[in-house]
């Protein structure tokens, strides 16, 4: 939990915040290339997916490494996220028939952060940045919204499931760290032990094992198609 302070000039062309404002500047490349529709396109769209879902880990580590960390940098590392992910979900029911149920559960969840930050800086003058389990939720939505560009069927249907479980998650410790603190407590800092992280691999390894399969064998596909 950040004290708000004060956002300067100098802040928006620091190294950090602008790869954060790549995510942003993509957002409308990718769904120009989602309404082309044609295989190419598909595969540039898919490439820059994977630039911007490097920049939300580069930015925060751009951030500690230089000295750079800022209140912009935490309002707009979420806040990027979030506008990726509203317009090519948006993009996508309309390119790749992605299911309104979900993209509501993606765009509400987003909404509903939104809307908790905002009451926390108006009345406590504080910033939630992202969380672990934010993080993680944000990944798995990238990687299906990559799946619906390429239309890789198994990954559709299996990050589906981790896209869900991980906005639960998500929402549950977000609703969590809002009550403590209008109730005016201070959330416990998160202590990663070495049985979380570990836990956090195999899971991980679990789920990539099998979607690498297929996809190794899909490749071809859409390549030639």
């Amino acid at each position: 939990m950040t004290a708000i302070s004060k956002i300067t000039a100098a802040d928006f062309v620091r190294v950090p915040n602008l790869v954060s404002l790549l995510r942003v500047a993509l957002t409308p490349v990718m769904v120009y290339l989602l309404w082309k529709g044609d295989n190419t396109s598909a595969l540039i769209c898919l490439a820059l997916m994977i630039v911007a879902g490097i920049s939300d880990g580069l930015d925060g580590y751009l951030a500690r490494r230089l000295n750079q960390v800022t209140q912009l940098g935490l309002v707009l590392d979420p806040v990027a996220d979030k506008i990726m992910v509203a317009g090519l979900v948006i993009a996508l029911i309309w390119f790749r028939d992605f299911p309104l149920w979900l993209a509501l559960i993606i765009v509400g969840r987003d909404l509903l952060i939104l809307l908790t930050g905002l009451l926390l800086l108006k009345g406590q003058r504080l910033l939630v940045p992202s969380n672990l389990s934010g993080k993680y939720t944000f990944a798995a939505i990238t990687v299906l919204i990559s799946c619906y560009v390429i239309r890789f069927p198994f990954g559709m249907q299996m990050t589906t499931y981790a896209v869900v479980i991980l906005t639960a998650l998500s929402i549950v410790q977000y609703t969590r760290v809002f009550a403590l603190v209008k109730s005016g407590r201070q959330p416990r800092v998160f202590a990663d032990r070495p049985l979380y992280r570990t836990l956090r691999i195999i899971t991980t390894v679990a789920y990539a094992i099998p979607f690498l399969f297929y996809l190794y064998f899909y490749l071809p596909n859409i390549i030639n198609r």
